[in-house]
């Protein structure tokens, strides 16, 4: 791979050219000495977070107690319509920060417009919406570094509730991680590529190169259906080429939970984007043998196990068991439709797609 100081024309005359997208850089830059070996290159992906909680990740930001001249923080505007550009604006003068303007929708491609720069031996993706404990960018390079045989890093991610729903027994049934990218492990070590969560990766440089980027057909895209787990699957496709994933407990964000979240119907109907993207992320799991209208005629059968019951249990009571089946409906529904979009032949093989819990 070439190093740090070859020519890459094309990727530094857009950064030339884009919109202010180097001005925090040079200077802040000039006043801390930064030189062209990073510790760390943050990335993250914004779309109106001026109008949601960029300013508090930010701000976090200003506190790490990883000294500025070994990290950068990579932010990219994607396509944003508030003041999400003027904030970032604003930061540039306090962070060794590049703002990265990227107008195509889509926070994959915009990840990956970031990637094209950085330059941190440890590349950390995370999310506008996470508040950062002051140790957390120390903490991950001191985890990097005593456990050289791992190339994939996870910290924790804890709820930041906008309120705390007391007493909703509805946090006994959600999926916390694949509803909210919470994983509050409190013990560190060796763990499933699975349960290491957007908010909170860590990557060897090294192992990305110049080709292992986020898929651009998968992860959120501004209004309608979108398949969730573009995170999941950069990390899952290091894990099957042979890399080690490990789970960092000291490194710690605070992942936004907005009120408006915290009902069964925002939750149910996320089951579908959940589903939707199974296909492209497990497709070793896909039913093999015939289709009906693109869909495996085992897929139809369980669609068809769960709708009933969610009829069933819909008129009824809250409860946990109406909860899941409700969940359940919309997440066979997401998939019949990944499968469409992802997976139209009729050649997989594998076993039923199993909901992703905790």
């Amino acid at each position: 791979m070439p190093s740090d100081d070859s020519p890459k024309p094309r990727h530094r005359q857009e950064v030339l050219h884009l919109r202010r997208q180097r001005a925090g850089f040079s200077h802040f830059g000039r006043r801390l000495g930064l030189t062209a070996d990073l510790k760390i290159s943050v990335i993250f992906s914004s779309f109106n977070g001026a109008s949601r909680r960029l300013q508090q990740m930010l701000d976090s930001m200003l506190g790490q107690n990883l000294p500025a001249d070994q990290w950068e923080l990579i932010a990219v505007n994607n396509n944003s319509e508030d003041e999400t550009q003027q904030l970032l604006d604003q930061y540039t003068e306090k962070l060794p920060m590049v703002v990265v303007n990227h107008a195509r929708p889509g926070k994959s491609g915009a990840m990956n417009a970031a990637l094209a720069i950085a330059r941190g031996a440890l590349i950390v993706f995370t999310d506008d919406d996470i508040e950062a404990d002051a140790n957390w960018l120390s903490s991950i390079a001191e985890c990097a570094e005593v456990n050289p045989d791992y190339g994939v890093v996870g910290g924790r991610i804890l709820p930041n509730w906008e309120h705390y729903p007391h007493g909703d027994p509805l946090l006994d049934w959600i999926p916390m991680g694949s509803t909210f990218a919470i994983a509050d492990q409190e013990s560190s070590g060796p763990c499933d590529p699975t349960k290491i969560w957007g908010p909170n990766t860590t990557v060897r440089r090294e192992l990305l190169g110049s080709t292992v980027r986020f898929r651009e057909d998968i992860g959120p895209l501004p209004g309608g259906l979108f398949a969730m787990g573009e995170d999941t699957e950069i990390v899952t496709r290091l894990s099957r080429n042979g890399v080690k994933t490990y789970r960092c407990a000291e490194a710690i964000v605070h992942h936004w939970i907005p009120a408006s979240s915290v009902t069964e119907a925002w939750v149910q109907k996320r089951g579908e984007r959940l589903g939707y993207g199974m296909p492209a992320l497990f497709a070793e799991t896909i039913p093999k043998g015939v289709r009906i209208g693109g869909v495996p005629l085992r897929t139809w059968i369980e669609s068809a196990n769960w709708a009933v019951r969610a009829a069933l249990l819909y008129p009824l009571p809250r409860s946990k068991k109406r909860f899941w089946a409700i969940w359940k409906y919309y997440y066979m529904r997401g998939y019949r439709a990944g499968l469409r979009r992802y997976a139209p032949a009729g050649n997989h093989s594998g076993r039923l797609v199993q909901e992703v819990v905790r």
